[in-house]
């Protein structure tokens, strides 16, 4: 009879993995006076009830009324199941709450899903992930997707799995904190640069047109040939003068990111090119001092989606590279020969997107210079910056290994810029990678050698940087983008009309909700889906309007699945509405917002 129960169990449909589930030793499974089940564990030769021995039914009941408040988009982690008396419970209470579980130990969850009355539950609806045994690779994978798909987590600790799995519990918050965290931080760029990446693209196109494309014109100049990025860190004032004698005798390309250049300017040093990337409008803050002392012989090497009215004023000459965040410049340019422009993928530093550049064009060596990472005496910009103050030091702050064996403090922020850099660092193995910073932190992939050592030891030849200062042609083919322009005005007229039909069709669908018109609700759905569909495929709103909305179009990704496999017809028209409705308000209020911004973009193509 058992196993009939375990093959008919839903459990098992969903989750075909925990037929692997192996029986665990020492549970056993006992009935109370009152004939409701418990489960008695032994550890250490003591035996510990999992529920109360006499009422089980009524402990859950108890623990679950101190959860007074459950958000209703909160998605609930239930460490520890039992025999699943606290959930059931739960749901009861609170039935529109989507769940997961989590059970450290497989003989409890083997004899759980064997006793699951399935009338209790509505796994086919609610629940999300089940996750068993100890936290390994696929445990750490099913999380994570868990918690991208999500909103909010709230995790439910069943009563004495607090001390009888306390490690175990412990790892899985640790681990859990760490996801949520690194969540929010990419939640929270988006949310902040994703209106800017769309509007700044639109901007800076006519820089675009009018400049060279980095990678491509410096290539052929800069392949096996040692290039020095430069960053601001407190270890750059020990290199000035090695600085400037490289500079003098052009005995490698010197190339500043963000702040870094103000100190070598303030020091009469001027490099063969700086990088800017940052979509904050104050960027050009960060090379205000180059355009107020008006030197024109720094060519400024902006990322296409680099903050408005960074390039307006410039000086000197400008060479651009195309952004991942960039979708416009990635739709409407090709070069004469057809090809789409080469992308550097967005990163949290400019320096990441330096290092990229000079490992598509072949530098090497790649020498790091200033790239600290870390605090040096509670600073961490060098001197001569005067446009940010920093984050102060705190008796919290993490430290990691330094490039002489020390400990080094560091940020959060520090932190995900190191690990970005040795992910690209250890793509390009046949690069040769040279950190210089001295008192900084190890960054993995590089070997650490003195500059003044360098110096002697490497950099014996010299680089030829005349076509750093020669003004190229346009490098795109202006009839494909007026091509380009003239179908996304066309595709313009159609998103409208879409964006119209999508609105009468969850109108219907709201008014056969209010009528409980269940049965109708499957014809609206299909409807709905192909309106849907076909605002998808729009050109004009996978450039404009999409990349505006990111983390809304993400949140309603990872509910598509779940709002198309629910069997309630009732609930899936009200997750319609909730979710989708939502996207679609905000879409048209933004487009709204932007419209005359784009007219004025296409016209001044077609003039």
């Amino acid at each position: 009879m058992a196993s009939q129960h375990r093959r008919d169990n839903s459990l098992y449909r969903r989750f075909p993995r925990l037929h692997l589930l192996q029986a665990g030793e020492g549970c056993e499974l006992l009935a109370s006076k009152t004939n409701e089940l418990s489960i008695a564990l032994t550890r250490e030769g003591r035996s510990y009830y999992l529920h109360d021995p006499v009422q089980p039914g009524r402990e859950a009941e108890l623990f679950v009324s101190g959860f007074k408040e459950v958000k209703p988009q909160a998605h609930v982690i239930f460490f520890g199941v039992g025999l699943g008396y606290h959930i059931r419970e739960f749901l009861r209470r609170h039935p529109n709450t989507s769940f997961s579980i989590v059970e450290p130990d497989t003989g409890v969850m083997n004899i759980f899903l064997q006793h699951l009355n399935e009338n209790d539950w509505l796994a086919d609806e609610m629940i999300e992930e089940v996750m068993v045994g100890a936290i390994t690779g696929g445990t750490l994978g099913t999380l994570h997707r868990l918690i991208d798909r999500v909103s909010g987590v709230l995790v439910v600790p069943w009563l004495p799995y607090g001390s009888l799995f306390t490690a175990e519990l412990k790892k899985f918050n640790e681990i859990l904190y760490r996801m949520v965290s690194n969540k929010k931080d990419k939640m929270a760029i988006n949310n902040v640069y994703e209106k800017k990446w769309a509007l700044n693209s639109i901007h800076n196109l006519p820089f675009i047109l009018h400049s060279s494309d980095f990678l491509h014109t410096g290539s052929e100049h800069i392949e096996g040939k040692p290039v020095l990025i430069i960053s601001a860190g407190p270890s750059l004032n020990d290199e000035i003068e090695h600085l400037r004698h490289i500079r003098e005798n052009n005995l490698a390309y010197l190339f500043t990111v963000g702040s870094a250049v103000n100190t070598l300017v303030e020091h009469g040093i001027y490099p063969h090119g700086t990088f800017s990337y940052d979509p904050n409008e104050y960027n050009v803050n960060v090379i205000q001092k180059v355009i107020d002392k008006g030197i024109d012989s720094i060519p400024l090497i902006f990322g296409s989606t680099v903050g408005k009215h960074t390039l307006d004023d410039y000086p000197g000459r400008l060479m651009h590279i195309i952004i991942s965040q960039d979708e416009l410049s990635m739709d409407i340019l090709r070069t004469p020969e057809g090809h789409k422009p080469t992308i550097i993928n967005d990163a949290p530093s400019v320096a990441v997107i330096a290092l990229q550049c000079m490992i598509r064009m072949k530098a090497d060596p790649i020498v790091l210079v200033g790239q600290n990472l870390a605090y040096r005496d509670e600073q961490y910009y060098a001197e001569g910056i005067t446009n940010s103050q920093g984050i102060p030091v705190s008796v919290n702050s993490p430290r990691v290994e330094g490039v002489h064996g020390q400990q080094v403090v560091t940020n959060h922020s520090f932190i995900k810029m190191k690990t970005e850099m040795e992910f690209y660092i250890n793509i390009a193995r046949e690069t040769k990678f040279i950190n210089t910073t001295r008192e900084g932190a190890v960054i993995k992939g590089t070997s650490f050698q003195n500059l003044e050592e360098l110096i002697r030891a490497r950099l014996k030849g010299s680089i030829e940087d005349s076509w750093l200062q020669t003004s190229s042609n346009p490098e795109y083919d202006p009839h494909f983008l007026k091509s380009r322009i003239e179908k996304l005005q066309r595709d313009e007229e159609v998103f409208q009309k879409n964006m119209e039909q999508i609105h009468h069709a969850l109108l219907d669908i709201k008014q056969k909700l209010s009528l409980k018109q269940a049965n109708m609700l499957n014809v609206s759905f299909g409807q709905f889906d192909e309106l849907f569909a076909s605002l998808l495929k729009n050109d004009f709103f996978k450039i404009y309007v999409l990349p505006r909305h990111r983390m809304r179009y993400e949140f309603l990704y990872s509910k598509m699945d779940a709002i198309r496999s629910s069997r309630n017809p009732l609930i899936r028209g009200e997750q319609i509405l909730l979710y989708f409705g939502d996207f679609i308000w905000k879409c048209q209020q933004d487009y709204m917002e932007i419209m005359s911004e784009i007219h004025e973009f296409h016209c001044s193509i077609h003039t």
